[in-house]
């Protein structure tokens, strides 16, 4: 059989040569080396191969995903469970959007439920730095990482769900400050870099969040306005907005997993009462 050359399937895909050779290297595409020359070789199907890469390429599939799909015993079923999740982002993108347009009109409106509670007095390990709007999520999980690690360490028991209070909004260029809490059960040795911190009790209202909505920013980040924003009839913000990690977190077949919660002031008791 015959075989064909970078060139040949670049020029045949339509595709630069340096994008052929980019997808060989990360076993996108099948080759083979030619023994006297060491040069890249490919089959014919080695062209269709190239242009369903650059098709995917087109929709903003990482190289990693094209993979999984090319890669699969079925690849439409494997194309079918990424798109899945592609579709469900854009969709709360779009939610995202419409609320910033009822911004800008006056009334924020948001289609979520807001629900409130009352928070009881916790003790709690916490770790305090400042990230970027794109560092957030590596900062979070490795924070949360360390403090658990503690907690191993000192045979101390988890005595609740983990939540990050953010004490300023962070952008892409701009930091902000945010601290990482793990409630504990009884009192134990801070490490270096870690405090300990009573929460005081309060109300709250907060919004329940599924893996797919906990997962697209602009939605989250359109919740916290949304509760920040004081239309509610439960009480005046008076606290850092935080973010609540459940135990189903990182499943995406369960509910909630998430919630994005605000402290409030009720007329009656006041805040923290």
């Amino acid at each position: 059989m015959s075989t064909l050359t970078t060139l040949q399937v670049a020029q045949a895909a339509r595709l630069s040569a340096k994008a052929v050779r980019l997808y060989a290297d990360r076993g996108l595409i099948a080759m083979t080396r030619a023994p006297a020359t060491g040069h890249r070789e490919f089959r014919p199907g080695a062209v269709d191969t190239a242009r369903q890469i650059a098709l995917l390429r087109t929709l903003d599939l990482s190289l990693a995903q094209i993979g999984e799909v090319l890669g699969a015993d079925d690849p439409v079923s494997a194309f079918d469970a990424v798109w899945a999740g592609r579709r469900q982002r854009l969709a709360e993108t779009l939610a995202a959007g419409t609320y910033a347009r009822s911004v800008l009109a006056g009334c924020p409106t948001l289609d979520v439920g807001i629900q409130s509670r009352q928070v009881q007095e916790q003790l709690t390990l916490r770790w305090t730095g400042v990230a970027t709007l794109g560092d957030l999520p590596a900062t979070i999980r490795d924070a949360t990482t360390m403090l658990f690690g503690v907690l191993h360490e000192q045979s101390s028991d988890l005595a609740g769900s983990p939540f990050v209070a953010y004490h300023e909004r962070a952008t892409e260029s701009g930091p902000g400050r945010v601290s990482v809490h793990v409630p504990v059960a009884a009192p134990l040795r801070p490490p270096v870099s870690t405090t300990l911190a009573v929460e005081p009790a309060h109300d709250e209202v907060f919004v329940a969040l599924t893996q797919a909505e906990a997962v697209a920013q602009p939605f989250v980040v359109s919740v916290h306005d949304y509760l920040r924003a004081g239309a509610l009839e439960a009480g005046e913000p008076c606290g850092d907005d935080r973010e609540v990690y459940l135990p189903a977190w990182g499943h995406d077949d369960v509910g909630p997993v998430m919630e994005v919660a605000v402290p409030v002031r009720r007329v009656a008791t006041g805040c923290g009462a």
